[in-house]
């Protein structure tokens, strides 16, 4: 799958995109990794490490389907992706925090539907945590509804108690 976007300013008067979404090769491991990790800055009051890594980013390369955005020859998004029979499952959607509000999550979220759509998944479903409140009314907006909300596992990395929320839609 390779997409071309175009978007005009959003938000940010100064942000222009000409975004090109491709699935995501061994060598594209480190660079992801430091958006995922720039991009989940945010959740440094409650999680005790860095959101991923190369060797668990090569791991899940294994198992998943990953996607990144591409804007002026870098890249400024990633996203994972996973197939189990007709349900599609989307997480670490990550964009760099210099490009955030510009419509790229939008394009990777979709892509990652795209994707499960033709691989004939019938629903797509989500984790986030229950303290990313803006996280639950964005994925609303698109359709996602909440389907269940659940202390995280004791060996999760997070400093803080918190509860995952698994949202879905129909693809």
């Amino acid at each position: 799958m390779l997409l071309e976007i175009r978007s005009a300013p959003h938000s940010r008067e100064s942000i222009h995109l000409m975004a090109t979404i491709r699935r995501a090769s061994e060598s594209d491991i480190p660079e992801m990794v430091a958006v995922v990790n720039a991009a989940f800055q945010v959740e440094r009051d409650f999680r005790d490490s860095d959101r991923t890594s190369p060797a668990e980013t090569s791991r899940l390369m294994q198992s998943s389907t990953f996607f990144v955005a591409i804007n002026d020859g870098r890249i400024a998004g990633a996203v994972q992706v996973r197939v189990n029979g007709t349900t599609g499952y989307f997480g670490m959607l990550a964009v760099d925090p210099t490009l955030q509000r510009s419509g790229l999550g939008r394009m990777l979220r979709e892509a990652a539907e795209i994707y499960c759509r033709e691989q004939g998944c019938m629903e797509m479903t989500l984790s986030t945590g229950s303290v990313r409140r803006e996280l639950l009314s964005y994925y609303r907006k698109f359709g996602y509804e909440i389907t269940s909300i659940e202390p995280a596992p004791e060996a999760a990395p997070f400093s803080k108690t918190i509860e995952i929320v698994r949202m879905a839609k129909p693809l």
